[in-house]
């Protein structure tokens, strides 16, 4: 997760700040930054805002050169999701701290500080981050489903709801809401129901036709025409009647339809759908 490599120390004692970052880069954090001043926090937080870094920040509550919350609302205004941990000696009942935690301080760490509680801070805001990276995954994912529905209504005459629920991947109920909202606002009718042929082991409509022998299972076959002689009875390819001599008495095919009957095309073979 990028945002576990990126966390920004905001500490006017060079002792905490040296002891945090080392604490951090045992956690796995790699790029950790440290600023003794509220000044240079703001300016280090918007170079990497630039570049599309969003680290956690740890917010001194006192700093020497300007306050924390002057601090915390010009970070809000770089990134407005920028996500806060108060460092304080102060109690949360302090109003100052209150004001902080009002304004969206994310979550607060009393001084001294406890690197147990530290540890339990950020691996909330880990999982949080996951949970939001799986919600817009699958937001995304359910918009291409959709776009996938309307591709398919844009290239076929009709579509069943289960071969659009296959598709698209979205379920079906759904499927069956965009369809009424299709309907709604006119852009297509919808039919009586549809029989779709699917597979009797997955269920899958996504069937292809081939054709194999029923015997040896071959799939090496031709199509030609069969003729019956009926004087001996020979049954055998056009070709194998050179210059309408039967291949079997040598007698010569006078008349089609009077001494032998072409038969139409066969393959010897039967289809099969398989998924």
């Amino acid at each position: 997760m990028d945002d576990k490599d990126n966390v920004l120390i905001v500490e006017d004692s060079p002792a905490i700040g040296i002891l945090l970052k080392s604490y951090l880069e045992k956690l796995g954090y790699s790029q950790v930054y440290v600023c003794d001043t509220g000044a240079s926090a703001i300016a280090t937080f918007q170079d990497l805002a630039s570049q599309d870094k969003h680290p956690i920040v740890l917010l001194d509550f006192m700093l020497p050169d300007i306050d924390a919350r002057s601090v915390l609302t010009q970070l809000f205004e770089i990134e407005p999701s920028v996500r806060v941990i108060l460092e304080t000696a102060s109690s949360k009942d302090d109003e100052g701290v209150k004001e902080l935690i009002r304004l969206g301080v994310y979550h607060y760490l009393e001084k001294p500080i406890r690197f147990e509680r530290l540890k339990e801070i950020l691996a909330i805001l880990e999982a949080e981050s996951l949970i939001l990276e799986d919600t817009s995954k699958q937001s995304d994912e359910k918009e291409d489903g959709y776009k996938i529905i309307d591709r398919q209504f844009n290239t076929y005459k009709r579509a069943s709801v289960s071969r659009l629920v296959e598709q698209s991947q979205l379920s079906e109920k759904e499927v069956i809401v965009y369809v009424k909202k299709l309907e709604s606002m006119g852009h297509i009718v919808v039919l009586d129901q549809i029989r779709e042929i699917s597979c009797d082991s997955c269920g899958s409509l996504k069937l292809a036709q081939i054709f194999q022998c029923p015997s040896c299972k071959s799939p090496k076959f031709e199509q030609t025409k069969l003729i019956e002689h009926f004087d001996c009875g020979n049954f055998s390819e056009e070709s194998t009647y050179d210059d309408d001599i039967c291949p079997k008495c040598k007698k010569q095919i006078k008349a089609l339809g009077v001494d032998c009957v072409p038969n139409p095309p066969l393959i010897g073979l039967l289809p099969q759908l398989v998924c």
